[in-house]
């Protein structure tokens, strides 16, 4: 018996498991998916999560033949979404932008779409931003652990200077009140949280580019690569049959 315990115990060390770890996930349905409040890639809307990687995992799914629908989708806070997949196995965030940073830390079926980050600013304002040192002069507004803090971070702007909340529409709802000078942003989700906040897209201009970037799905590091290939060859075959086409077509014309 004391034998057997020692091999057990060794044999966790060897996988770098607890008793209590879960066990890599082998399909698609073991799977915790998650996303975020972020219009018009995914949000809820009269209790049905939808958005544009929404509909997209839907198709996935049902392409790979899982039990699990848009239904088993969680929805929650950014912050502590990026943190469950940094420590939590079998998990799937999106969508995701792929930058330099995050590339070690994940896994990535994609690209989704396009996305392009920048800093939003009131047309009124004549915001002139020529080079990154220029950023430092600004009060900018960015969501917690998003793409767009982590840039600016980068860039060298002071933590100080942001003003971080957990949902973008917070941003858009203090750019208006001149409450901060800049947003960043993914500039196609500006524009949707901008109208829905009963403000005119029009009004403000993009003043900066951060990135120019794309939109992946994100699953924990140690999941299996056979996972993965499957997403990706699947989201390939729903890219050549004109799916995501339809689904972008849907939401951002």
């Amino acid at each position: 018996m004391i034998k057997k315990t020692i091999i057990s115990a060794f044999s966790f060390l060897i996988l770098g498991l607890t008793p209590s770890s879960p066990a890599f996930a082998q399909s698609v349905d073991e799977l915790i998916l998650m996303t975020e409040n972020y219009p018009p890639l995914n949000f809820s809307a009269n209790g049905r999560l939808q958005g544009i990687s929404v509909d997209l995992m839907h198709a996935l799914l049902k392409k790979l033949g899982s039990r699990l629908t848009r239904h088993d989708i969680q929805l929650l806070p950014w912050a502590r979404g990026y943190a469950t997949i940094l420590n939590t196995r079998n998990t799937c965030l999106f969508a995701m932008t792929r930058t330099r940073e995050r590339e070690p830390l994940f896994k990535w079926v994609g690209p989704i779409c396009s996305s392009r980050i920048v800093l939003i600013a009131k047309k009124t304002r004549h915001i002139r931003i020529r080079s990154a040192s220029d950023l430092w002069n600004y009060k900018i507004g960015a969501v917690r652990n998003d793409v767009g803090e982590q840039l600016l971070l980068e860039k060298g702007v002071a933590k100080e200077a942001l003003e971080i909340v957990t949902l973008p529409d917070h941003n858009a709802k203090m750019l208006r009140a001149d409450r901060i000078d800049l947003w960043a942003c993914g500039e196609i989700v500006a524009k949707w949280v901008l109208k829905q906040n009963g403000l005119r897209p029009g009004e403000f201009t993009t003043a900066y580019v951060l990135l120019e970037g794309d939109q992946y799905i994100a699953f924990h590091r140690d999941t299996p690569d056979a996972l993965i290939n499957k997403f990706q060859s699947a989201l390939d075959e729903l890219k050549r049959q004109g799916t995501v086409k339809k689904i972008l077509d849907t939401y951002v014309k």
